[in-house]
């Protein structure tokens, strides 16, 4: 592979992240709450203040860790591939943990809300 085409990967993946973070983000703190299927009063704030840095940061992580993969996969020798794909499979899923953290917040609101009364 060229350096390019990984530069396209990294960017192909850092956009559907960020993409993927910005509906989880409007359907979140927008669209749940206007419905009333959560109110989560002063802890909306909080949470969304946090997931600015962890959505964002999760897109850079899963773009750099597929470029990283490729990478490895190409130039690595046989004997280091399996230790370095997983630490990029590790960081892809902190970095998916990252995009996904609105929404694990707004479920754990919504299913309190349900089961708690």
């Amino acid at each position: 592979m060229s350096n390019s085409s990984f530069d396209d990967l990294w960017r192909r993946d850092f956009l559907r992240g960020f993409g993927l973070w910005i509906v989880i983000e409007i359907v979140s703190f927008l669209v749940l709450p206007g419905l009333g299927a959560i109110q989560p009063g002063d802890r909306l704030k909080f949470w969304f203040g946090l997931s600015i840095p962890l959505g964002i940061g999760g897109a850079l992580l899963i773009g750099g860790s597929s470029r990283f993969i490729a990478m490895t996969n190409d130039r690595a020798a046989s004997g280091s591939k399996t230790l370095l794909s997983f630490l990029g499979q590790f960081g892809g899923s902190i970095g998916i943990a990252g995009i996904l953290f609105p929404f694990v917040m707004v479920a754990g609101e919504f299913l309190s809300k349900i089961f708690v009364k």
